[in-house]
Formats: C-alpha cells, structure tokens, sequence
C-alpha cells in the first residue's frame, strides 16, 4: 500500500484526561500490526507446504526509540524469523 493511512488509538478508560488521538502511518511501511500478519502468512505458507514468492523493495527495519515503543523490531523480526525457518 503506497498511501498513508489513519491509525485510531482510543482514549485510555483508566484516566480521565485522556484522548482518542488519530496517527498518521506512511505508506510502504511496515507498522506492528501488518509485519505481525506478514509474519504469520509467511509461516502458514510454509505449513501447508505452499510456494513463497516475494515482489517487494525490502529496505529494513527503523530503530529508533519510538519504533522500539511500538514494538515495530519485534514484530519485523519475526519476518525474519519466518522467513530463515522456511523451507
């Protein structure tokens, strides 16, 4: 997906200031929530036995601190887990 998108963080119920805020995510990036489906698509491909081809312009990771927060590495590790496990 080239276009950003909106990520809705609803307001936390425990305290009484807080906010729904909305995020912007940049397109071609991998956030938590789609590196954790990648993941997981590459595993069950390689579960049921099914070929793997990959079309895409892979750079990396980010590293910083917020991507950290966001568990962006962790999950983006996990591609790269699944795809050293693939056979």
């Amino acid at each position: 997906e080239t276009r950003a998108s909106e990520k809705v963080v609803p307001a936390d119920p425990a305290f009484a200031g807080a906010q729904q805020t909305v995020e912007q995510q940049a397109g071609q990036v991998w956030f938590p929530d789609s590196a954790f489906k990648t993941a997981q698509a590459i595993s069950d491909f390689n579960f049921e036995g099914l070929p793997l081809i990959i079309f895409a312009n892979w750079r990396g990771f980010a590293g910083g601190l917020r991507d950290m927060f966001g568990e962006v590495l962790k999950y983006g590790s996990m591609i790269v887990d699944n795809l050293r496990k693939f056979q």
